[in-house]
């Protein structure tokens, strides 16, 4: 039977931890409830213990929170259970951009596509995979949120080898409907949208206000203001980014979320960028991902000096839970909500898509727990691109979970921007010498050797 708790894998995220806490002191359903914050890192999970008290303090909230470095024992009777974790940490997010790099290949994020986001699904499917069966047993009517990147790599691992509720979330396509609406002169709340595709390449299939279609001044403002090959660096979202304009003349549709993410799944708007500024006005979405890497130990000092009072709390500008509390909310009052993007296994609900894919789409949550809604065809060619990064994925998954070399080498070899197998080999050598013990089990054995 569940009761009234959350628990949080990966506590020590310092940025959606401290937006879940105070998402949940702010959220009247939640009070009384517990949020069991694990992380093996001891100091982490306590300091966000400490965090979290302060929150619900200064919110006038009876939520509880308790630290944990045992996953298994915060887990029997959950409600909820959501996973941020990141194996390796910062070091390793920069591996994933670095070892490529040595190859001539610019990543722009490198946590969900490319070379990068290949090596970390190898790290993180098995782990994530564990974490659902431990839930399978000691909490098998939670519902999992897992926020873990690649999120469809992750979620896809999770649902195929277990039958636990999970599904990904990401706030990429809820940012690019904010930002166009805002270039549109119309506020977010008011205008409906309809996204559907892959975390990271989901596809603008609908844009109203009211019964107005607004897809024909989109495109006006896109031919207006959208630069081009030669444009310069930008760390802003709006119908000004050139990658996405390019796309939108290209397939038709516009994609979310963002010239930094959506870029990655081609090979022609990062490959062969030798060294210098990135083209595409790409450079400004790198240069976001390097700082952010960088940034961690200094969020560290901030959060351990608001654990401790020293310091004010953050606002409430700086949450990034929003939807995961609207959701849980809507399960645990039954009042029905339509949520933007939700990533779940496909089953139809993009008929011209792998069946087994994990697809972003809309979905509806409330009584009858969270069902996706069916959204029909995608134009063939936009079908043809995320259909191969499907299958791409699928290989990812199975290299993942069975340890095995070869797949891993086809993983990384199917990725545009790995320019030949040669290339695959010499990156997922030097990434197993860079991440040590969670890539070792794809070291090259001596009977993998050619036969003389």
């Amino acid at each position: 039977m569940a009761d009234n708790s959350f628990v949080l894998i990966g506590a020590g995220s310092t940025v959606f931890t401290p937006g879940l806490l105070t998402d949940l002191a702010s959220s009247r359903v939640f009070d009384g409830w517990t949020v069991h914050l694990v992380d093996l890192d001891a100091q982490a999970a306590q300091t966000m213990a400490r965090l979290g008290a302060r929150i619900a303090a200064e919110h006038g909230s009876t939520l509880k929170t308790v630290a944990h470095t045992d996953r298994r024992e915060a887990l029997p009777g959950a409600s909820f259970v959501t996973t941020t974790i990141a194996v390796g940490g910062a070091a390793g997010w920069r591996h994933d951009m670095n070892v490529p790099l040595k190859y001539g290949i610019r990543q722009t994020v490198g946590d969900s596509v490319g070379p990068g986001g290949v090596l970390r699904a190898l790290r993180h499917v098995p782990e994530l995979v564990a974490i659902a069966r431990d839930i399978e047993e000691l909490a098998p009517q939670a519902w999992l949120v897992n926020y873990s990147n690649p999120l469809t790599a992750n979620v896809r691992g999770i649902t195929r080898e277990t039958g636990v509720n999970a599904i990904g979330l990401c706030h990429g396509t809820m940012h690019t409907k904010a930002a166009l609406a805002k270039d549109l002169g119309l506020e977010s709340g008011d205008v409906h949208a309809v996204f559907a595709g892959l975390n990271h390449l989901c596809w603008l299939l609908d844009l109203r206000h009211g019964a107005e279609d607004l897809y024909p001044r989109l495109r006006a403002l896109v031919e207006e203001r959208a630069g081009d090959i030669s444009s310069e660096a930008t760390r802003h979202e709006g119908v000004h980014l050139p990658v996405s304009a390019d796309l939108m003349r290209t397939f038709g549709l516009y994609p979310a979320p963002g010239d930094r993410h959506v870029a990655e799944f081609f090979a022609w708007y990062l490959g062969g960028a030798g060294e210098g500024t990135l083209p595409w006005g790409m450079q400004g979405g790198q240069d976001m991902t390097i700082e952010y890497i960088g940034e961690k130990s200094d969020l560290w000092d901030r959060l351990h000096a608001q654990a401790d009072g020293s310091v004010p709390l953050a606002g409430k500008d700086d949450q990034e839970a929003e939807r995961l509390v609207s959701i849980a909310e809507a399960l645990v009052t039954g009042q029905d909500m339509v949520e933007l993007a939700v990533n779940m296994p496909n089953q139809g609900k993009i008929a011209n898509l792998p069946s087994t894919a994990v697809v972003e789409v809309p979905a509806v949550v409330g009584a009858a727990g969270i069902n996706g809604l069916s959204v029909g065809d995608l134009p063939p060619a936009i079908a043809a691109t995320l259909t191969t990064r499907a299958q791409q994925q699928e290989i990812t998954v199975d290299a993942a979970l069975r340890g095995d070399r070869q797949l891993a080498i086809q993983a990384l070899a199917l990725d545009p921007l790995v320019p030949d197998t040669q290339t695959a080999r010499a990156i997922l050598d030097d990434a197993i010498e860079a991440h040590g013990a969670t890539m070792e089990r794809f070291r090259a054995k001596p009977e993998d050797a050619p036969a003389a």
